[in-house]
Formats: structure tokens, C-alpha cells, sequence
């Protein structure tokens, strides 16, 4: 089922959203901030995001970058009452999959959520034959032949950030997408959270997590991880 977010601050509008694209057979999650867009994506990651770009705490074009970053394979439909052509094109040329402006039907809203979701159905690709596989909904973590360990909240999120991204994923971005600020004592705290997690694969299976410290201060998987 395709899981949806719409990140918008009018919460009487967003639960009509919600349940609109509920009653049509769409899984969907609401957040009427960026602090709670980040926390809600980080417990699930969503296959279509609807983004407002009026949030309180941080402007949309200042997200969709971030959100293009870390969830390259996460449809993004601007949804907002920023009308100007300027600003269209800015949405579109930072990232965004559709450009959208309210008022707008819900059933047409839904046919560009259905046309984007065939553009980015999933295609095979080197995870599927991947010894790795995260496992969303228990938080887990597989390897053929040695078993599947659980994670904490974020030791998943940090994961699942990388397994959806071919390259390298800046520290910051890694933060704020895990919930945490960007400062030093974030930096440290994910750290030692890759300490641990590093540890915990290798007491439990007597192998190496396939990741790398990049160039600058992120992060890379070194094999891919397959996502179910």
C-alpha cells in the first residue's frame, strides 16, 4: 500500500487531506511541522510526500533539498497557496516532482498522486541479490546466513537514511534526519552511535557492516541494503 505524508500547518485542511486519500485506499500520516515531518519520516519513511511550504519552523524551499537528499526515491508534491510562477519554477528546480497550488480538487490531487506513483515504482536493482536487508516494519536488521538483530530507533533510521541513498550522505543531513540537531554534541552522539552499531554486528555475526566514512564527514554503505 503507498504510504503518504502531507507536512502542512492548517490542520483542519490536512485532515481532510487525510481522510480523503484514506477513504481511497491510501495509508497516510499527517505533520504540521518540519521538527514533526523529520520525526515522522524517521519512524516510516513515505513513498509520496505532500509538502506545504508555509510550515512555521522552516520554509519549504529551504526542506526540499534536504528531503531530495535523504529520500531520493520518495515522490515530492509541492502542495501550497504560493501561486507566482517564480515561484513554480523554484520548487521544481530544487527538487520537486509536481507543483501544485491550492485550491485544488481532491480527486485531481489524487490523479497526480496516482501518475507519480508509476513514475517512481521501484526498479530492480543490485539490492534485490543483497545479502543486507532492512526489515521497516519489526526494525531489523538481516544477513543471509547469520540471522536478523534488531535496532534501536535510531541505529534504524541511520540506516535506513543510507539505504536509500547511492552516495555519500553528509553527517548534517544524517542528523537532521535522524531527529537530532546539528551541533558538536550530535556529531559525537552519532559517533558513537556508528561504534555501537559497528559492534553489534560484528559480536553477533563475526562480520563487518558494510559502511565507510566518506570524504568531508559522512557516511556510504559499501554494499547495498535491500529494504522490506
Amino acid at each position: 500500500m503507498i504510504k503518504i505524508v502531507i507536512a502542512e500547518d492548517n490542520v483542519s485542511y490536512a485532515e481532510d487531506v487525510v481522510e480523503y486519500l484514506t477513504d481511497i485506499g491510501y495509508t497516510v500520516r499527517a505533520a504540521a511541522s518540519a521538527a514533526e515531518l523529520w520525526q515522522t519520516l524517521a519512524a516510516e519513511a513515505a513513498d509520496v510526500l505532500l509538502l506545504d511550504l508555509g510550515l512555521p519552523d522552516q520554509d519549504g524551499f529551504h526542506l526540499i533539498p534536504q528531503l531530495r537528499q535523504l529520500y531520493p526515491a520518495m515522490g515530492l508534491i509541492v502542495l501550497t497557496a504560493r501561486v507566482t510562477f517564480d515561484n513554480r519554477v523554484q520548487g521544481l528546480r530544487l527538487g520537486a516532482d509536481t507543483y501544485l497550488t491550492k485550491p485544488i480538487k481532491f480527486p485531481e490531487l489524487a490523479a497526480h498522486i496516482e501518475a507519480l506513483c508509476r513514475r517512481i515504482a521501484p526498479q530492480p536493482d543490485e539490492a534485490a541479490a543483497s545479502p543486507w536487508r532492512l526489515r521497516t516494519t519489526e526494525r531489523q536488521i538481516e544477513c543471509a546466513g547469520k540471522g536478523v538483530l534488531s535496532l534501536t530507533e535510531k541505529e534504524f533510521g541511520f540506516l535506513h537514511l543510507l539505504a536509500q541513498n547511492r552516495l555519500p550522505v553528509p553527517r548534517a543531513s544524517l542528523l537532521i534526519g535522524i531527529g537530532e540537531r546539528d551541533d558538536l554534541a550530535a556529531a559525537k552522539r552519532l559517533d558513537m552511535l556508528v561504534y555501537r552499531l559497528r559492534k553489534k554486528i560484528r559480536s553477533a555475526w563475526e562480520i563487518e557492516l558494510p559502511l565507510r566514512s566518506s570524504y568531508g564527514g559522512g557516511f556510504a554503505l559499501l554494499a547495498a541494503i535491500a529494504l522490506s
